[in-house]
């Protein structure tokens, strides 16, 4: 048996016969009751759990392809070896500010005690085995077997027999680079030579820095004791001071005692008389302070439009300092290379907007 509902208009009545004690109760019961269901609603209406930008560990779909490319190209490296290669790298110039392209001929393997292939020339009482091939030299080298969007390449036939064992579409978004690069073209070695100069500069950049630090405490601690040694020149001994009131007070007796001892005329009395009373008319003059003008404000600068690009799981083409990058909505950046995904260069700060180049690269797996 269901109950009926009753009609809104006897309830009205019904509740207006009530006393005034009832009525507060009941009135505050209905207020307790619709808050509480107002916060049920709004529970049940609440927004989803946004996500990253993107899954931990998931490549880009545009960037599958070219990623297996380079492992395809690491491992052939590591097994069979690889032949002297030039590798292209971007850096800023600290002195001038511009980016430079640097070209590094690096030399070829050699096999070492072990029979693994190792770069030529790198095995040192450091490192006995030798200096490895590793992911970013794949990166590397593989623009240098073969590239798609110039279809030009040292091993066309490395690059075919990949294609063909690879099942997914090429979906790499195609771009040009028309800027303007410099190249600066050197050796390993010399690469090696640069990295220990700039080493060297960082640490004597380091005690330069001390050496200032150590000078202006030294430096503060010296006028600290000069101004507390003409604090106690200013400043006169309590001897001293007992001493000069002494000689004040015996010079004050004998000047009594000489005015007592001589009469003064009617006239010169007179005259001094008038004397004190000009003085005592001629008021002291007060010192003005002059009001500072007020410093203009400096005019605020317009705010940029901050980049952004949707959080579509694609790298998007994104341009810094004048360098034309890839970039996702993560804030990983790579070398846009002709279109396709170019060397790591690394992590953009949206909060403090500089690129932290020494970010790692990020490590992706295939789903």
């Amino acid at each position: 048996m269901t109950e009926e509902t009753r009609p809104i208009e006897e309830i009205i009545q019904e509740i207006c016969g009530l006393p005034t004690d009832l009525l507060g109760r009941i009135s505050k019961q209905a207020v307790d009751e619709m808050g509480r269901r107002a916060k049920t609603s709004a529970k049940s209406k609440k927004a989803p759990k946004k996500t990253g930008s993107m899954p931990k560990g998931r490549v880009p779909d545009q960037l599958r392809k070219p990623r297996e490319w380079v492992n395809h190209v690491k491992a052939d490296a590591i097994a069979n070896g690889w032949p002297s290669y030039t590798m292209h790298q971007t850096r800023k110039n600290k002195d001038t500010g511009e980016k430079e392209e640097e070209e590094i001929e690096m030399p070829a393997s050699e096999q070492n005690a072990e029979g693994a292939h190792v770069f030529e020339g790198s095995i040192t009482e450091k490192l006995p085995k030798g200096r490895g091939f590793t992911h970013k030299d794949a990166m590397s080298l593989s623009a240098v077997y073969w590239k798609v969007k110039t279809q030009k390449g040292d091993r066309q036939d490395l690059y075919e027999e990949f294609d063909a064992s690879y099942q997914e579409d090429d979906a790499v978004s195609q771009a040009s680079d028309s800027s303007e690069k410099v190249v600066v073209r050197m050796t390993a070695a010399e690469k090696e030579a640069q990295k220990q100069e700039k080493a060297e500069e960082k640490e004597r950049e380091k005690e330069r820095k001390k050496q200032e630090k150590l000078d202006e405490k030294e430096r503060k601690k010296e006028e600290k004791a000069n101004a507390s040694g003409k604090q106690e020149a200013k400043g006169t001994p309590a001897k001293k001071v007992v001493k000069a009131k002494k000689a004040s007070s015996a010079a004050a007796e004998s000047a009594e005692i000489d005015a007592d001892s001589i009469s003064l005329s009617p006239v010169a009395s007179s005259a001094s008389a008038s004397s004190a009373a000009a003085s005592a008319a001629i008021p002291a003059a007060t010192p003005v302070k002059l009001a500072k003008p007020a410093k203009p404000m400096a005019p605020k600068k317009a705010k940029k439009e901050e980049w952004t690009c949707p959080n579509d799981n694609l790298v998007h083409s994104w341009e810094n300092d004048g360098v034309k990058l890839l970039r996702n909505f993560a804030g990983q950046v790579w070398m846009d290379d002709d279109g396709q995904l170019g060397e790591w260069v690394g992590l953009w700060n949206k909060e403090k907007k500089f690129l932290d180049t020494d970010a790692p690269a990020p490590e992706f797996e295939d789903e």
